[in-house]
């Protein structure tokens, strides 16, 4: 039986009382678990005013949930239940998240909901091990923190209560953005390794290539890469461009085949005049600057609510001349932002050379 603040729930004994009383002798061990780890984190005040039988009705519909969801495809639910179709019933609308265990869900689907002005009175969140049969039912679930189950699969359960919300429309619409959130997760998540990988080896290129300049600006260029690569940027996602000449002009090319993580739903335009750019921002696409760092127009839907990094590492040929960019997206890790600019890469020693030339002693509160 699930604790509540380390001490039995009279509540929770209820609902497991009325799991042996219902559910078959087969399947009733099963739920009895299942609900012991869904309410293993609730306190006290989350079971105020709530009665036995809804409880009951809210794990049940969660376990018939979790038994419905087939591995690599999210199930999520946005209702109002009421006693006559589900048999049970909130003063809530409910919304069900089953969806294989990834990072950066509950940060997610929190932003998800403030993006809609909705914030959850009741939000449970629970890792668990889970294996099924053939077919697909469960047989066996633990605790994520349990010992590991022999060919379990990690997955995630949510239970969300928000302000009721009424009209079909935007019950149909909270389910879409949250689905379509879930899969912005599955792509950033799913191609973390495959983008780690091309940062590493474009990063490898771009050691062997002829970058036009002073060499210490290409030195810095690499140990910045290197900084990043180190987990200090959160890859989201990944395309390369070609430089080509198109009608007389100068066009970025996007090579959409290459598109990793959340480039793979970016349409975006395959070929940019760079006619069609301001001065300064051919000169950023031309010019002998080997990176290009900025913010884009959108905001991560994964994560935090900032806008997207952008990275992009250019690609020179023997003569020093901009053909291509391996374009990043992502967020900066915190090291980024609470270290001191002494100690970031790229702008390290500019800072330190203008601190020398200041006059101030170091270590004073000038310096």
């Amino acid at each position: 039986m699930a604790l509540v603040d380390g001490l039995p729930s009279v509540i929770l004994k209820n609902v497991s009382q009325l799991i042996q009383q219902k559910v078959s002798k087969e399947t009733a061990p099963l739920v009895e678990k299942f609900s012991e780890i869904l309410y293993g984190n609730i306190s006290t005040s989350d079971l105020t005013y709530r009665n036995d039988s809804d409880v009951y009705g809210a794990t049940l519909s969660l376990w018939n949930s979790l038994n419905e969801f087939k591995h690599g495809n999210a199930l999520i639910k946005v209702f109002n239940p009421e006693v006559a179709q589900n048999g049970w019933k909130s003063s809530h609308t409910i919304i069900e998240v089953i969806v294989d265990d990834m990072p950066f869900l509950v940060d997610s689907v929190r932003i998800a909901l403030n993006r809609k002005g909705l914030s959850p009175h009741l939000m449970l969140n629970c890792p668990m091990q889970v294996t099924r049969d053939k077919s697909n039912n469960v047989t066996q679930l633990a605790n994520a923190s349990e010992k590991k189950i022999k060919n379990s699969v990690n997955e995630t359960v949510f239970f969300i209560e928000i302000d009721r919300i009424t009209s079909d429309e935007q019950l149909a619409e909270l389910k879409v953005e949250l689905e379509s959130v879930v899969s912005d997760i599955s792509l950033t998540v799913n191609d973390w390794q495959p983008m780690l990988k091309r940062l590493n080896d474009v990063i490898n290129e771009f050691g062997n290539s002829n970058v036009p300049g002073e060499k210490s600006n290409k030195q810095e260029s690499l140990k910045f890469l290197k900084w990043i690569a180190n987990n200090n940027f959160t890859l989201m996602g990944y395309r390369s461009y070609d430089v080509e000449t198109l009608k007389g002009d100068l066009a970025l090319t996007a090579n959409v085949k290459s598109s990793l993580g959340l480039m793979k739903n970016s349409k975006g335009t395959d070929k940019r005049l760079l006619s069609t750019l301001s001065a300064t921002a051919r000169e950023i696409a031309l010019g002998e600057n080997a990176l290009i760092l900025t913010k884009t127009n959108s905001r991560s839907r994964v994560h935090r609510p900032a806008h997207l990094d952008y990275i992009g590492i250019k690609r020179f040929d023997k003569d020093g001349k901009v053909v291509g960019e391996e374009r990043f997206i992502g967020l900066f890790g915190s090291a980024y932002y609470t270290s001191s600019a002494v100690e970031l890469p790229l702008i390290s020693d500019k800072v330190n050379s203008v601190c020398k030339a200041s006059g101030f002693a170091p270590g004073s509160h000038s310096f």
